[in-house]
């Protein structure tokens, strides 16, 4: 299992990381919890270490596709309808004594 300080993770950062040979991210929403998902989103093939965080979700820049950190992706239009999009890979993660421990 790997781990980072969790001063590596401020809420609304987001973070590249590499488990395994697969890139993945992290961000803390801002609720506190660190969540995971792919680095590159599977829309387009932007990068998601470029994306922002609203509330506790993921947002990739390029065409707004939301990633809630349990795998779930959706796409919330303009109108507040949300249209899921399917599922992606995430890391188990688990915060203990100042420490992000992540794991395939």
């Amino acid at each position: 299992m790997d781990a980072l300080s969790s001063d590596a993770l401020a809420p609304g950062r987001v973070l590249a990381v590499e488990v395994g040979g697969d890139e993945f991210v992290l961000w803390r929403g801002f609720d506190g919890r660190v969540r995971s998902g792919p680095r590159i989103c599977p829309h387009l093939d932007h990068d998601l270490a470029e994306g922002y965080v609203i509330d506790c979700q993921l947002v990739c820049a390029g065409h707004a596709w939301e990633f809630d950190g349990e795998g779930n992706v959706f796409k919330r239009n303009e109108f507040g309808r949300v249209d899921p999009k399917g599922t992606v890979d995430v890391l188990r993660v688990r915060e203990r004594d100042g420490r992000i421990e992540i794991a395939r």
